[in-house]
């Protein structure tokens, strides 16, 4: 049975312990598990694993199921910890190389290598290849972008294991034993929304369940866009629901959300949950110098400040709400700088739907929008569920065809 803790999301509480617990991609898996006892015969031929594939495809959770079933040890480097040449040389190298106390087997897990930046990561990739050449434990790292020019050296050294996207009767199933574990219900029509708006991604239909269960409303329909890794709204919610400052690092790097976008809606929306003057008062502080620091990395392109920028953002802001309770709250778009930015975007968003209808249908841009868009997104106003197929149809974001409602 597992345990909740409230002060970790869903996500994390519900993490498989085993590979039983395991759902989706299980030949991938059994692969992976393969590759692993392979190493008790030897050092294979290629010493290290590459796991692709989108977030919330199992690929972290399977190593962590593996190295549990085979009593292994595992020993995890994220994408919040410090992952440049020296680190990797050092701290990353000594795990991989020396034995343990106890004469256990080992698993090294670079999450998200794909993310290792040009800056702070400085020379990662080439000190994790000298690791790899060293290691005496099996190597395992993920990455979420099969196309990274990050991935280029990494892939002649490494055995590659594709995730795929979770199928819709997998989620079912580990969303049914989580509501059956909390003793929690939602509608079966709320659950399928759920699972057809995570577009696969488990750990973004575990996040949107828990939205949903600790929001008090079993009726009401979610609608969260999955366009990113970790929506606006989610990044925001899990900010402030953690109070673990590593945690709340660790959310603000797996968002897609810009700086500076950010900035707007915390600014926009810090008072819904910093209710006591302290509270407001330092979270207003923390914010402040991180948009200092924010202005100093634009104007000089000093991207070493941006691991100042998240301790503001995580310590500063999130760490502030030291009274207030947590409460699911409705966000507030921000001012007009962010307005005008998402206008432009929506506007090149237009601009490229008409271009590819108009390659398609031989009809010329000017003409395009009356004889077949408005029409398109008459057909997606009556069936939202067609709006995943013209979207791939004409390789566009489902958003840009999605007409605006006018109030």
């Amino acid at each position: 049975m597992i345990l909740l803790n409230d002060n970790l999301p869903w996500s994390e509480k519900h993490r498989p312990k085993s590979l039983s617990e395991l759902v989706g991609n299980p030949e991938t898996i059994k692969a992976l598990k393969a590759w692993i006892d392979s190493w008790m015969l030897g050092k294979p031929s290629k010493s290290a694993a590459l796991l692709i594939g989108p977030p919330g495809t199992g690929k972290t959770a399977s190593v962590g199921a593996i190295s549990n079933d085979l009593d292994m040890e595992l020993v995890e480097f994220n994408s919040s910890d410090k992952r440049n040449k020296d680190s990797i040389e050092t701290l990353v190298w000594r795990a991989a190389s020396q034995m343990t106390l106890d004469g256990r087997d080992r698993i090294i897990l670079l999450d998200e290598v794909d993310g290792l930046s040009g800056t702070s990561d400085r020379g990662g990739v080439g000190a994790i290849l000298k690791v790899i050449r060293d290691a005496v434990h099996p190597i395992v790292m993920t990455a979420n972008d099969p196309n990274s020019p990050r991935l280029k050296d990494l892939l002649k050294v490494c055995q590659v294991f594709n995730f795929g996207l979770i199928e819709s009767d997998d989620m079912t199933t580990v969303l049914r034993y989580i509501l059956s574990e909390n003793q929690e219900n939602v509608s079966e029509d709320i659950l399928e929304e759920i699972i057809e708006n995570a577009e696969g991604d488990l750990r973004a239909a575990v996040s949107d369940l828990e939205s949903q269960v600790r929001g008090g409303s079993s009726s009401q329909t979610i609608t969260t866009s999955r366009d990113i890794r970790r929506g606006t709204e989610e990044t925001l919610r899990h900010l402030f629901a953690t109070n673990d400052s590593k945690m709340a690092r660790r959310i603000l790097s797996e968002s897609e959300l810009p700086h500076d976008s950010l900035i707007l809606w915390l600014e926009e929306n810090l008072h819904l949950h910093l209710l006591t003057p302290k509270e407001l008062n330092d979270g207003f502080e923390g914010l402040s110098l991180a948009d200092v620091s924010l202005g100093r990395i634009m104007r000089n392109q000093n991207w070493k400040l941006l691991a100042y920028v998240y301790d503001f953002f995580a310590t500063g802001v999130a760490m502030s709400r030291t009274k207030t309770p947590f409460r699911r709250v409705v966000y507030s778009q921000p001012t007009w700088p962010l307005l005008v930015w998402q206008g432009n975007r929506k506007r090149d968003k237009q601009s490229k739907v008409r271009s590819s209808l108009a390659s398609l249908t031989g009809v010329s841009k000017r003409r395009v929008q009356q004889t077949h868009l408005d029409t398109i997104q008459k057909i997606i106003e009556i069936n939202p569920k067609v709006l995943k197929n013209f979207a791939a149809w004409l390789r566009v974001e489902k958003s840009a065809l999605v007409r605006k409602r006018n109030r």
